[in-house]
């Protein structure tokens, strides 16, 4: 003899999910009922609070894309879109003397644009010495601010 109540998780005036209870040969009394509203109020309250989160962090992301792109000077902004034009996906290792040479830009320019992507956490680079320089985008709104540029 099975007893089940559910109870709707409600959250900012719309449906988030379902709480389902279920007891056995024991019918459920007021107080369990006041709990089970309690607990899906507390569970529609977490829902909409990591939302919220998740909106914060992609707006900060965001953020940080647009003020390391509005460091960059004219010159950089034109090397910023050779290097990642190079880069095949998220990451890879590039030579910044071939890519100076191919752009008829010089290397302090490239290495500088790097310096302030990496400062403004957007991209990760470490060194390989005569190999290049190794490439990992940290932040997925790069990629997608500097096809906006490029149109």
């Amino acid at each position: 003899n099975k007893l089940t109540t559910i109870v709707p998780v409600i959250g900012g005036g719309q449906r988030l999910g379902t709480l389902v209870l279920s007891k056995f040969n024991v019918p459920f009394t007021d107080e369990d009922l006041i709990l089970a509203e309690y607990g899906a109020t507390v569970v529609g309250m977490e829902i909409l609070r990591s939302k919220a989160d998740r909106i914060e962090e992609e707006a900060r992301k965001r953020a940080a894309v647009h003020i390391a792109l509005g460091t960059l000077s004219y010159s950089e902004l034109e090397a910023v879109e050779h290097i990642f034009s190079e880069l095949e996906g998220d990451e890879g290792v590039l030579v910044a003397s071939k890519i100076a040479d191919r752009a008829g830009i010089t290397r302090s320019v490239i290495v500088n644009a790097l310096r302030k992507f990496e400062s403004a956490g957007v991209i990760e680079s470490k060194s390989l010495g005569m190999k290049g320089t190794y490439i990992r985008v940290l932040n997925d709104n790069l990629l997608e601010e500097l096809d906006k540029l490029r149109r």
